[in-house]
């Protein structure tokens, strides 16, 4: 059985390969919505974990560089930037969830949470993907289980999981690509720069279940939710 840290180098070295291909051949996915002046109206039910104040300070000093290179290119404000733990109900325009829907989530969540340990992170390296920029994350054990467990527990309580995929993946997606790169040759060697660049270590001790949009700009609903033995 291959181990989750060599799990995550293969995916994210295919995801970077794929990226690099399709930039060099000047075929980047555009993503059309961020083009225009109408909000994002896809909603989806997310749980998500934020940065620490100085790991976003390290991603932001990259995206000036990139921006640099590229200024035509959407780079996520540091509010903005998250790791997606799972997308319970992926983001989509007829997504319309009750008050009552929406608090059964919160309790079923909250409890499953609740019974798992802080989980462990590093952000270090850089790669892209045909459509975005995201900085790679290595995670604890105990990420995977409280992924599994939600998988399975909430279908049991009759409340659907609907992922887009069912990710292994711990990124923060940093930038995405809303025109043609204008310098795709030095764009790329900016991101080869920072393959390795450290961006933090730090412990997660608490995750946000969310409604938001899509590039989560506009959050409707969130509630905080405590890993276990947290005093915070």
């Amino acid at each position: 059985m291959i181990k989750v840290e060599e799990q995550l180098r293969q995916l994210y070295r295919s995801i970077n390969d794929q990226g690099r291909r399709r930039i060099r051949a000047r075929q980047p996915e555009i993503d059309r919505r961020l083009r225009s002046p109408r909000p994002d109206g896809r909603r989806g039910l997310t749980l998500l974990g934020r940065l620490p104040a100085h790991v976003s300070r390290n991603i932001e000093f990259t995206l000036q560089q990139l921006a640099a290179v590229a200024p035509e290119q959407y780079y996520y404000l540091s509010p903005d930037l998250h790791i997606t733990v799972m997308d319970l109900l992926a983001a989509r325009d007829d997504l319309r969830l009750s008050a009552k829907q929406l608090a059964r989530y919160r309790a079923a969540v909250g409890k499953i949470v609740a019974t798992t340990p802080p989980i462990h992170w590093r952000l270090q390296g850089m790669i892209v993907s045909p459509g975005a920029v995201l900085v790679t994350g290595d995670y604890g054990p105990e990420l995977a289980e409280l992924r599994r467990r939600l998988r399975s527990e909430l279908p049991a309580l009759h409340l659907p999981v609907a992922e887009r995929y069912p990710t292994v993946s711990g990124h923060v997606t940093v930038a995405r690509f809303t025109h043609p790169i204008s310098a795709p040759d030095r764009f790329l060697a900016a991101i080869k720069e920072n393959a390795t660049t450290n961006y933090g270590h730090f412990t997660m001790h608490a995750l946000d279940l969310v409604v938001h949009d899509w590039y989560n700009r506009q959050v409707e609903s969130c509630v905080r939710l405590p890993f276990v033995g947290d005093g915070r």
